[in-house]
């Protein structure tokens, strides 16, 4: 069996987490992989030494450098193209995988002479943005489509009319019980106006975690600190508003989070962490972390979030509005104070789940059967 992963590996977000330990686990097994990197004019650029070092020898790296040295915008894309089409050729694949979005990666498998099993894995929301979506390509043509989630496969299946069954599978997460060392979750109280919260999100708009600053005076009834760590657009906005109404000792923001053990020490050291996002979430990985930890979150219940909190009495999953957050931050923080929360059954919850062993198991199990349906139906593979 050889499967060919596809997507835009530059970066540390978590289409490339998910590529990396997905290559990383089929390797492993000793399948024959290649991680096919689409690039564009804008993605960051792929830190190829360290990929090679991460990988065994059962994977392989090959990079589609988007070159606009064309006399038109037109020949660069026709060009580019045409030179994954001939990587996908040349590796001959038995299954390929699309995880993201983007037209050059839809088309040449499609238009490859190799005729894979074609499987695209949606790690968004599953929410269409209009016609122009090159995710409609995935819904014309492909074979297989697997949701990050329930929620987000059903979502798809009705945005993209998708008549077939569908799939849910998690993207595969950086380990944290592999990257450093978990810390052992225990079962405590905290008393209501003590707990000590965090953000850890892009300082997005939809992410809202300027809006969170600004209810400080509703939140100082159920805290007693709320630290923001990330960076982006709102920011400067949070860091001045902050200043500006002289909440400093309660209210912090440290822009970006380390990595590795010190976020995960970072991490750990707080009661709860909040997330109310109110953007087309897939399944946020900031929750699986929390999750690792052993630390409950209160979440809004948008894109795959809600499956977060099925069967996990340890997490609060709300509608997405500030009444009902409020009434979550209530109820949360009551069971915390009540000594409800059972941080090591959460801690648990993440390994029984999320673990890189379980989803490792689970991604294998499904392309094997995938595999033998292929061969059971006897297509053949293009020879080139």
């Amino acid at each position: 069996m050889k499967i060919l992963l596809a997507g835009i590996l530059g970066g540390h977000g978590g289409i490339q987490n998910h590529l990396r330990w997905l290559a990383k686990a089929l390797g492993e097994e000793k399948i024959e992989t290649l991680a096919l990197s689409l690039e564009s004019a804008y993605s960051p650029p792929v830190d190829e030494c360290f990929l090679r070092g991460f990988w065994n020898e059962n994977v392989q790296l090959r990079l589609s450098p988007y070159k606009n040295d064309c006399s038109t915008k037109i020949l660069s894309r026709v060009s580019h193209l045409q030179g994954i089409i001939k990587i996908i050729d040349e590796f001959n694949p038995d299954i390929y995988v699309a995880v993201g979005t983007g037209w050059n990666l839809f088309i040449p498998s499609l238009l490859s002479r190799a005729k894979p099993i074609q499987i695209f894995h949606e790690v968004m929301s599953g929410y269409t943005n209009g016609w122009q979506d090159s995710r409609w390509c995935a819904r014309l043509w492909f074979d297989e489509i697997i949701g990050q989630s329930a929620t987000v496969a059903q979502t798809f299946s009705q945005e993209f009319g998708w008549r077939k069954s569908i799939s849910a599978l998690p993207a595969l997460p950086e380990p944290l019980e592999i990257t450093a060392t978990l810390p052992q979750a225990t079962q405590k109280i905290v008393p209501k106006g003590s707990a000590k919260a965090a953000v850890f999100s892009r300082l997005a708009p939809h992410k809202q975690a300027f809006w969170l600053v600004r209810q400080w005076h509703i939140l100082k009834d159920y805290l007693s600190e709320l630290h923001i760590h990330g960076s982006g657009a709102e920011e400067i906005l949070i860091r001045n508003y902050i200043a500006e109404q002289g909440i400093g000792e309660q209210v912090k923001c440290f822009g970006r989070y380390p990595e590795g053990q010190a976020y995960v020490d970072m991490l750990s050291s707080y009661d709860l962490t909040l997330l109310p996002t109110i953007g087309w979430e897939g399944a946020p990985l900031v929750l699986l972390e929390s999750m690792a930890c052993g630390v409950p979150f209160l979440a809004y219940g948008v894109g795959g979030i809600p499956d977060y909190g099925q069967n996990n009495p340890d997490v609060w999953v709300v509608k997405p509005n500030a009444t009902d957050f409020f009434e979550g931050l209530e109820q949360i923080t009551t069971a915390l104070e009540r000594g409800e929360i059972d941080q090591k059954r959460l801690q648990r919850f993440y390994l029984d789940h999320y673990s890189y062993g379980v989803l490792k198991k689970t991604w294998l199990n499904y392309f094997e059967n995938i595999y033998q349906v292929k061969q059971h139906n006897g297509v053949m593979s293009f020879v080139p």
